[in-house]
């Protein structure tokens, strides 16, 4: 398996792995016509309820102007969810008809002209502080309410897997009252 290559990949990883998704960077997608191959940054999924629920998200900074939303168009193409898609249902031997396709663009750096254009493409758009605030701390707090195992010491303290190493820097942050939301926003 390919390794994120920065941080806010590696973030999104262990994110997508915490909520119970196979999840992987760097996945290859497909050849370009003019050669090369694509990939997307961030992909996971996992079937509940009978649906095939799959996560894409792509990050990197949207400096604006039209090149910003063709380049995000073009990580979110028809070719490239298709073939996600796919690799997915063979994956996990899904032949149901129910797929629900997450769309999700994280932006280090973003205009807000930007952001509202890919909005409108059907493409949810956050920047790291939105996405740390309203997805990352929330979903620590519920795997730490309601954990997958049921921990057989009797303490007060529910500790995420030492892998999820980002997580558990902002977990401790968090806990400690260092993440001011009102300085994030």
């Amino acid at each position: 398996m390919p390794f994120p290559r920065t941080w806010i990949e590696e973030l999104i990883l262990e994110w997508l792995q915490l909520q119970g998704f196979a999840s992987q960077s760097n996945l290859p997608v497909v050849a370009a016509q003019a050669g090369g191959r694509f990939e997307a940054d961030i992909v996971g999924a996992r079937i509940r309820d009978g649906t095939l629920e799959i996560r894409h998200i792509e990050t990197g900074q949207l400096a604006g102007g039209e090149n910003s939303t063709q380049s995000v168009k073009k990580k979110f193409s028809t070719v490239i969810t298709t073939t996600i898609t796919e690799l997915f249902q063979t994956m996990f031997s899904f032949a149901g008809k129910s797929i629900a396709y997450q769309k999700l663009y994280v932006a280090t750096f973003s205009t807000g002209p930007v952001m509202r254009d890919i909005s409108v493409l059907g493409i949810e758009v956050q920047t790291v502080p939105e996405f740390v605030l309203d997805k990352v701390l929330p979903d620590i707090a519920a795997w730490k309410g309601d954990p997958p195992h049921r921990p057989q010491t009797r303490g007060s303290q529910i500790t995420l897997p030492e892998s999820y190493w980002l997580l558990q820097m902002l977990d401790h942050l968090d806990k400690r009252g260092l993440i001011n939301r009102r300085d994030i926003q």
